[in-house]
């Protein structure tokens, strides 16, 4: 089945600005310690199977956290962040768009 209407963004740092607006959208209690040993960051938006499965490919692939961002309508779109280094985000995110395609 092939993907739509899933878009990634990668960002290698993270602002201060970014990790607060982040923050408020994760319900991980930890995650500001996430962000002093993972620099990299990806955004990966779509349906909610989709970034299941994303998740799964990501966390299979390299060795990266993963964690769901809450927006306005959860029950139909949402949105997993990956962060790790920024080889093993770009791995993750190389992976994830490969699967996607079938």
């Amino acid at each position: 089945m092939a993907a739509h209407d899933v878009k990634i963004r990668v960002m290698k740092t993270v602002s201060e600005g970014t990790k607060e607006i982040i923050r408020k959208r994760v319900k991980k209690e930890s995650f500001g310690d996430l962000f002093q040993n993972n620099p990299a960051l990806a955004l990966v938006h779509g349906d909610v199977c989709e970034m299941i499965y994303a998740s799964d490919v990501a966390q299979k692939a390299s060795d990266i956290q993963v964690f769901e961002l809450f927006g306005s309508c959860p029950q139909h779109m949402t949105c997993i962040g990956i962060l790790g280094d920024s080889a093993a985000v770009e791995t993750a995110v190389s992976k994830v768009e490969e699967a996607l395609k079938h």
